[in-house]
């Protein structure tokens, strides 16, 4: 079984902040969850993240084992945990098992199938007694027709990157002035910009980057006409805390 520690993902799946030497011994130890049997991979999403609020492990991995047969492993394993029968939900290609720890802990496996065959999956671990109340970054504008869905905070030696994702009713047109607007307004400098041609399905995308040292955000907005609805995802790149500046 290899080991290994995924490099920070500046787009995607990257996650969380470092949670600090003094929560880190004041805090129980995190749950050790096994991966499933002949795993043939087994490596570091995010060590330390912070997920909406929450501290959180992921491990990805892979094996020859069916997503049904991964799921089996995993539901004797907690079947006697104390919150109960772990539950279970799926998302479209993804199914996924939870339970509850002591310590507040909630863990939860997510399996879709490999091509050609097997299973690949994420495991997580969240920390429910060092949620954060509001996990939104200070720097990042608020608009009353703009939700959040998720934020996601990670570091990947001196740089923690803050990723977060959103949902506007406002058209397509309306956000891109206003988020370039306003990191100009505050002096963030545009150093890319890009408007992709709309697409077979009408979706019009635009990317953005804007810098202001140490600090930079990365910005990708797209308009979807089957909903009417603008998918924004910033990604706010600055020092982590105790680095050197």
């Amino acid at each position: 079984m290899q080991v290994a520690t995924h490099p920070a993902v500046r787009a995607g799946l990257a996650a969380g902040a470092a949670l600090g030497a003094t929560l880190a011994a004041a805090a129980p130890a995190w749950p050790e969850v096994p991966p499933p049997p002949r795993a043939e991979l087994v490596e570091w999403v995010a060590r330390d993240a912070v997920v909406n609020g929450l501290p959180t492990r992921i491990e990805r991995f892979e094996t020859e084992l069916t997503p049904n047969e991964v799921l089996a492993f995993y539901r004797q394993r907690w079947g006697g945990a104390a919150a109960g029968a772990p539950r279970e939900t799926q998302s479209g290609d993804w199914r996924a098992l939870s339970t509850l720890m002591p310590g507040g802990y909630q863990i939860a496996v997510q399996v879709k199938p490999r091509s050609p065959s097997g299973t690949e999956g994420l495991i997580s671990v969240a920390a429910f007694r060092e949620a954060r109340r509001d996990p939104v970054p200070t720097t990042l504008p608020r608009f009353g027709d703009t939700r959040v869905a998720q934020v996601t905070e990670s570091t990947d030696g001196p740089q923690r990157s803050q990723l977060v994702s959103m949902v506007s009713t406002e058209s397509f047109d309306v956000n891109v002035a206003r988020w370039r607007g306003e990191w100009q307004r505050r002096g963030w400098q545009l150093a890319f910009e890009q408007q992709p041609a709309v697409g077979s399905d009408g979706v019009r995308t635009w990317l953005a980057s804007f810098a202001k040292p140490p600090q930079s955000i990365d910005l990708a907005l797209a308009w979807r006409p089957a909903d009417r609805r603008s998918y924004i995802t910033a990604n706010l790149l600055g020092p982590a805390e105790g680095s050197a500046p």
